[in-house]
């Protein structure tokens, strides 16, 4: 057995002399495209980075904010999801801008000082619950006209009567006054971002708004709604990186799920950017590098056609082949990194299987919880049955997406003696009515995966390995 040196995989360095220097995905253009964008406006505009989980979105941001730190561009880093305790999103972000004033320094700092005071004096009339004392003293003053538990009935008529015209008066006045308030806000506001930007009229200050998608649904809406009407001044622009999907799910659960989330959103959206993943192989290979995977899994396999096809073709093919995210596959290779160091002795096939469980642990797992060990004589079953219920709906005519697994359970349930490739599609694809285009794809897998010889207690053996490995805490 191999000497056991674990290995985490690391959140990736951004090298402040050159963001790009340890990217593997080759951000570099899509981090100059959008400079070009965001510096081509005068006026405030909010851009969204969308990427679904785990696809790399702060890592791209964050080499894009040290991008155009090198430019001379003023940034500002707000993590909405570490700040989502706070009670009110506006006091959170103008709290990050206040903190980044120790960033400046001589005039500009001494202004910026000046103009955060004018901005925190402002707050408590933006705040959210100013009225809450309001209705205090309204209950307090109801209150002393009842005596001795008698409603003094005429008093609280003439109260109400006076008080709706005091009310309305006071209303108008508020508003009147929140106009001036928000005017003198938005004014320091921009005057504030001018600091930060120096003598450059073309500058502006770009405010990156990261985990959005991860927050409270309530503060999540906040931020927006706070970045787009108090925000929207000259000398600010937003950059949101969040996944708009999970987003709006966060959205319906406040506004109720027949909300038209794209219609909402686009209120305090200008532009969308849907973030690219361009060399998906690149990062997977800086995976097995950094980890040394490699020298374990360089293995030719005999039983798949192509010319010296070996183990970490596989596991990238069938990396891509499940669209494992970038995070996803992070986690794989961390499972998969423990195994290979503790259970070296595993065969190609059962490497093959390994995989595909790591995946639909991953990926999918409902299914993998199906793989019940003290029902063997059924958890395949299960399996295929869950497979065929919850996920018949792919009609993708050239990616295989459970048909590789499907085969390789199959193969698993009959000892090859017994085994008839032909016999098995023919009753697997008559069991659940599949129609001409699964069938070819069941076909195809199995030409992959004949010759595998795994039985029941192999592949407990392979599902015993994966949960052991989760026992790791890599700190």
């Amino acid at each position: 057995m191999s000497k056991l040196s674990l290995k985490k995989c690391q959140q990736v360095e951004i090298d402040a002399a050159d963001p790009f220097k340890n990217d593997v995905l080759n951000r570099k253009a899509n981090v100059e495209i959008l400079t070009q964008f965001i510096t081509s406006y005068e006026q405030s505009i909010v851009l969204c980075i969308d990427a679904g989980w785990g696809q790399g979105k702060t890592t791209f941001i964050k080499m894009w904010q040290q991008y155009l730190k090198n430019q001379d561009i003023p940034t500002i880093y707000f993590n909405a999801w570490e700040s989502d305790y706070t009670d009110d999103a506006l006091i959170a972000l103008i709290g990050e801008i206040g903190l980044a004033i120790d960033n400046l320094s001589g005039e500009d700092k001494s202004k910026a000082k000046g103009f955060f005071s004018t901005l925190k004096n402002k707050l408590g009339y933006l705040a959210k619950d100013a009225s809450f004392k309001e209705w205090l003293t309204i209950v307090a003053a109801i209150g002393s006209l009842i005596s001795g538990g008698r409603i003094k009935v005429d008093k609280i008529a003439e109260f109400t009567a006076n008080l709706g015209v005091s009310l309305a008066k006071d209303q108008i006045e508020k508003y009147e006054k929140s106009k001036q308030v928000l005017f003198e806000f938005k004014q320091a506001l921009s005057q504030l971002a001018e600091c930060y930007c120096g003598d450059d009229d073309n500058k502006s200050l770009v405010i990156f708004i990261d985990e959005l998608d991860r927050c409270r649904p309530n503060f999540a809406i906040e931020v927006l709604e706070k970045a787009k009407h108090l925000f929207n001044v000259d000398n600010i622009i937003f950059v949101l990186a969040t996944d708009k999907t999970q987003l709006g799910h966060s959205i319906r659960a406040v506004y109720g799920q027949g909300l038209d989330v794209n219609g909402y959103l686009r209120r305090f959206i200008d532009f969308d950017y849907l973030l690219p993943i361009l060399n998906e192989s690149n990062f997977i290979d800086s995976l097995f590098k950094d980890l040394e995977i490699d020298k374990y899994l360089n293995i030719r396999i005999f039983y798949f056609p192509a010319h010296n096809y070996t183990l970490l073709n596989l596991l990238k093919d069938i990396t891509h082949l499940y669209k494992l995210t970038l995070r996803e596959q992070e986690a794989l290779c961390n499972i998969l990194n423990i195994i290979v160091r503790t259970n070296n002795h595993l065969t190609k096939e059962e490497y093959t299987l390994l995989f595909l469980l790591i995946i639909l642990k991953l990926k999918f797992p409902d299914l993998y919880k199906s793989l019940n060990r003290y029902n063997k004589s059924k958890f395949i079953s299960n399996v295929l049955e869950n497979i065929n219920s919850q996920y018949s709906s792919d009609t993708d005519n050239d990616i295989y997406y459970f048909e590789f697994l499907e085969c390789m359970l199959l193969s698993v349930i009959r000892p090859a003696s017994q085994f008839s490739y032909e016999e098995t599609i023919n009753d697997y694809v008559r069991k659940y009515n599949f129609n001409d285009v699964k069938k070819q794809k069941l076909i195809h897998s199995f030409d992959m995966v004949k010759g595998f010889e795994i039985t029941i207690p192999d592949l407990l053996i392979i599902k015993n390995a994966i949960e052991i490995s989760s026992s790791f805490r890599l700190n």
